[in-house]
């Protein structure tokens, strides 16, 4: 089930779920959210229900393998809980009302499930995306990540040279070299943005010393936050991997 961005933002919430419900791709990952068996299924929602902790995709994918234990498929269901939380969290609404909205656009629309199929798979979704507090906390991070200013997707540091013709254009009398810095970037409505900025010498210099402060100064801060016991979520902005 991909991401999808809509020309004008984001829609409401119970636009959203209708159509969500009516999916093909939300229709096979209900199937696979139901074929775990009930034991199998209680053992995973006790597992994140006591996980106070960040859930991040990867820390959740740890609590659903050791849920699953020798079920398989960990992966597969973790991507599937992280993916719908994300609609759920994400909504016009908080999440207990966002799951109630999104439960009755399955019973609506979601053609494929027995009615008690709709309702089972209803009531597995409350407990696997909208209750468990690790995910809710997560989410709640990377809105306030989000909500802050434009986000840099992409960097490069292009040097070049501009030659200097005579008046004739028909000989090199010279060359200027130029360090141009172009920044991709997504703006607050998500929508991709490119600028240019040339540099001097000076500047380029003055970037690499405020590069390297700017890490001593995470650095301290991340220490600081250690030594306080206060747990740092797992986001874009906060992890040097490029992981999630």
């Amino acid at each position: 089930m991909a991401t999808r961005r809509y020309l004008f933002g984001n829609p409401p919430f119970r636009f959203l779920a209708d159509h969500l419900a009516q999916e093909a791709d939300f229709l096979e990952d209900a199937r696979r959210i139901l074929r775990l068996d009930q034991d199998t299924f209680l053992r995973l929602a006790a597992r994140l229900n006591k996980t106070d902790a960040f859930l991040s995709r990867s820390d959740l994918a740890t609590v659903v393998g050791k849920a699953l234990e020798e079920d398989g498929g960990s992966e597969q269901v973790a991507s599937i809980i992280f993916r719908i939380a994300g609609y759920v969290h994400d909504a016009d609404m908080d999440a207990n009302a966002a799951m109630d909205v999104l439960g009755k656009a399955i019973e609506k629309n979601t053609e494929g499930l027995e009615p008690q199929e709709r309702q089972t798979l209803i009531d597995r979704l409350r407990k696997l995306v909208a209750e468990p507090i690790g995910i809710a906390k997560q989410y709640k991070a990377q809105r306030l990540v989000g909500a802050i200013g434009a986000e840099l997707d992409d960097f490069q540091i292009i040097c070049d040279i501009r030659p200097i013709f005579d008046q004739e254009h028909e000989r090199i009398e010279g060359a200027i070299p130029l360090t141009i810095l172009r920044l991709e970037y997504s703006q607050a409505d998500g929508e991709p943005a490119v600028v240019e900025l040339r540099l001097t010498e000076k500047q380029i210099t003055k970037f690499s010393e405020r590069v390297a402060d700017a890490h001593l100064k995470l650095r301290m801060i991340k220490d600081l936050l250690t030594d306080q016991h206060l747990p740092i979520p797992k986001t874009k902005s906060t992890i040097a991997e490029d992981k999630s």
